[in-house]
């Protein structure tokens, strides 16, 4: 889940960046500040905002858990396993089912997952939805 303090972390960043790209005007102060600001507008500042959307509007359902997907990213000069929470409900405006995917986990879920997990879901928009992954043991980032 993106707090508002990520949010204005990020958007303080993308600011700093932009003045520097402007006191000391380089290729690559623009590509640095480019980069950040479509990572803002493009993907934290959309996804905060359909956060908000599903707590203000959303539904609260029980959603089958389906697949736990495992992936690896480069941190530091070492590859890092991080993992996702698959889950999937019928879409009651649609009758499609709808995948919901959890945000990366730093340990395997599998040993404590549940058959379903909570979802807070606004419907008229489904991409709009918080998974409640507060039954994991572990602390998520």
């Amino acid at each position: 889940m993106i707090t508002l303090t990520t949010l204005i972390i990020a958007g303080l960043l993308t600011f700093a960046l932009l003045v520097a790209s402007f006191v000391l005007p380089h290729p690559a102060s623009w590509l640095a500040t480019l980069a950040m600001g479509g990572v803002f507008f493009l993907v934290l500042l959309p996804k905060y905002q359909g956060q908000q959307q599903a707590l203000a509007q959303g539904t609260v359902i029980q959603a089958d858990v389906v697949d736990v997907r495992q992936w690896d990213r480069k941190q530091q000069d070492q590859l890092v396993d991080y993992y996702e929470i698959i889950a999937q409900a019928t879409n009651p405006r649609t009758g499609n089912r709808q995948q919901f995917v959890s945000q990366p986990l730093p340990a395997d879920p599998k040993p404590y997952l549940p058959r379903t997990v909570r979802v807070t879901v606004d419907w008229s928009n489904p991409k709009a939805y918080i998974m409640d992954i507060s039954f994991l043991p572990f602390k998520v980032n």
